[in-house]
């Protein structure tokens, strides 16, 4: 089952505010497009500070060009980002492309 949050926001600095300082999962989207998966563990890595370091270029150029995310708190950020990434390999035959290269 794909990210259940359902609100997928452009990925600007403003709308990252809108991101809970909180532990889960992330996605990142080009143009429509799943790109990355990832996840926060909580504390001072949260959904928020993650995106942010995505946006700014931290994690490197291929999420940077994100153009939306979209969130999903959880318990065990871990086990549910290795779900997403099964369930897309499974249908796509491949990983999100940025996370080919995480």
């Amino acid at each position: 089952m794909p990210i259940k949050s359902g609100i997928r926001l452009p990925f600007t600095l403003v709308n990252l505010r809108r991101a809970p300082a909180d532990r889960g999962v992330y996605a990142l989207w080009e143009d429509g497009k799943l790109i990355y998966y990832g996840f926060a563990l909580g504390g001072d890595v949260t959904i928020r500070s993650s995106l942010k370091d995505h946006r700014l270029g931290l994690f490197g150029s291929c999420t940077a060009r994100a153009t939306h995310f979209s969130w999903e708190i959880c318990r065990d950020p871990i086990r549910r980002e290795a779900e997403l990434l099964k369930e897309y390999r499974a249908s796509h035959k491949a990983l999100p492309r940025c996370n080919k290269k995480a």
